[in-house]
């Protein structure tokens, strides 16, 4: 164990660690020592092709809340081209390292150094540590965390806090293009990254921490809804079991769905074109 860690120290040092990371020596070392490690990132990968239906290589994706780029790797797996939107600079400094430095083939990658929000302005973000994916926009949720022990084991600090830049998603768009999927993660903020939305997408998914932000979550069905009413939802607790409901339910009786979800934190899937059943 201390080998290991001192040879991640150098491999830090140099750069080096994150880039090995999203290298075949990383499935390599996992194939030999947990082949889980690489099965369950291939279910995420088969979800994600079953799920986004007309999805075409070359297709655009936004990740918003990107944080160290695990989504970000599933979908440039797809052949997307990648928008990763994270306002934390360790984290910036994680992506600029798995995906773009020391790489003879250039990935269809581009990092935004900013958080998504309803304006262009500046926002506080409070921080658990630098690079830690529980940083939020949301005062509520960092509030809720710091009384929580019972969500990750112990209570957060929440004791620092930075300035960040926000975007709207609108401008991103007018930036990149209009994206075939857009991915919300944003620890409690996500109602506010809506409401910079101006026009449905093809898919979209949110994340709600349950029961904490059941009311957001139900807001931001009925924000999705509002901009395109044939909408449908779904949702998951875990992408590499699959959807939850069989069927996808308009916005009025997916509403009922989460008014009565139990699970501590789901993903909601947005469609608004009505697809094949995945």
């Amino acid at each position: 164990m201390q080998i290991k860690i001192g040879i991640q120290k150098v491999l830090r040092k140099f750069g080096l660690y994150e880039r090995i990371r999203a290298s075949w020596l990383y499935d390599l070392y996992w194939t030999m020592t947990d082949r889980k490690v690489i099965d369950d990132r291939q279910r995420e990968l088969e979800f994600y092709r079953r799920l986004l239906d007309g999805f075409r290589e070359g297709d655009l994706i936004f990740d918003i809340g990107a944080n160290h780029g695990y989504k970000t790797d599933i979908f440039l797996r797809l052949g997307a081209k990648v928008v990763a939107i994270e306002p934390d600079k360790s984290s910036q400094q994680v992506l600029e390292q798995k995906f773009r430095k020391l790489r003879l083939k250039t990935r269809p990658l581009v990092i935004v150094d900013k958080a998504v929000s309803d304006a262009n302005a500046v926002r506080t973000m409070w921080i658990d540590a630098p690079g830690s994916a529980k940083n939020t926009l949301s005062e509520k949720w960092a509030d809720i965390l710091r009384t929580d022990d019972r969500r990750f084991g112990n209570k957060l600090e929440f004791e620092r806090s930075q300035q960040v830049e926000t975007i709207p998603i609108e401008q991103l768009a007018n930036a990149y293009g209009r994206p075939f999927f857009v991915k919300i993660d944003v620890e409690g903020h996500e109602l506010s990254v809506l409401g910079g939305m101006r026009q449905a997408v093809p898919y979209l998914s949110f994340e709600v921490n349950l029961p904490e932000f059941r009311a957001e979550g139900l807001e931001c069905v009925r924000a999705l809804a509002g901009l395109a009413p044939t909408s449908e939802f779904n949702y998951t607790s875990d992408c590499r079991v699959g959807l939850a409901l069989k069927r996808w339910q308009r916005a009025e009786q997916f509403l009922g769905v989460l008014l009565l979800c139990s699970d501590p934190s789901i993903e909601v899937f947005a469609r608004t074109v009505s697809y094949g059943e995945c």
